[in-house]
């Protein structure tokens, strides 16, 4: 009997968190709601394209006053212990300014509620096909990194960095022979004139 008490209980509270969830306009998003949210929001896809996708994705209402939009996107990087926030506003009628609204940190207890989520979420698989969150060559798009923790994500980004870094180098070594050829040219061109002048 205690048991079934227990049971009852536990599909009692489950069911109010979902309504109180659905009653607050909350809703998880699927990877591909997520790249649908990408789209819209310039400031939440280059977030992702430089921090991976997140372990866990939420919309929540939010436009209780202008100028917002009706939702805002909350992304969970739990190994971070990090909650971030997007939304966008209207401007003259049109959703123009895209922003990250707050970044707060995530208590072992809000990571631990979060980490069963996070599981079903790392199974998703991405669309077939998909594009990279820009048109940037990166080695590695956001879409590939849905299952990384945040050291194999650091790593990867330290990649591309020094792979950036040898690109500049080399640009720079190429600019600094492209001067010494030109200084040496101008100097070839004083020495003819000051000749020029001495005959």
């Amino acid at each position: 009997m205690r048991r079934g008490v227990a049971v009852g209980m536990g599909c009692a509270l489950v069911l109010a968190g979902v309504a109180a969830a659905q009653a607050r306009g909350e809703r998880e998003l699927t990877n591909d709601d997520l790249r649908a949210e990408m789209a819209k929001n310039s400031a939440l896809a280059v977030y992702v394209k430089r921090n991976g996708m997140p372990d866990v994705a939420e919309a929540h209402f939010l436009a209780d006053e202008p100028p917002w939009d009706d939702h805002e996107v909350t992304l969970y990087y739990l190994d971070a212990h990090k909650e971030v926030g997007f939304a966008r506003a209207f401007i003259l009628g049109s959703p123009e300014v895209h922003m990250k609204r707050y970044v707060r940190p995530l208590t072992d207890e809000q990571v631990a509620a979060l980490a069963s989520r996070a599981k079903a979420r790392a199974k998703q698989a991405p669309a077939p096909g998909d594009p990279p969150a820009s048109g940037d060559p990166a080695p590695a798009g956001a879409e590939q990194m849905a299952g990384l923790g945040p050291d194999e994500r650091a790593e990867r980004a330290a990649a591309r960095a020094e792979d950036a870094a040898g690109r500049v180098e080399a640009a720079a070594d190429s600019a600094e022979h492209a001067a010494d050829r030109a200084e040496a040219v101008a100097a070839r061109a004083e020495r003819a004139f000051h000749r020029g002048v001495r005959k």
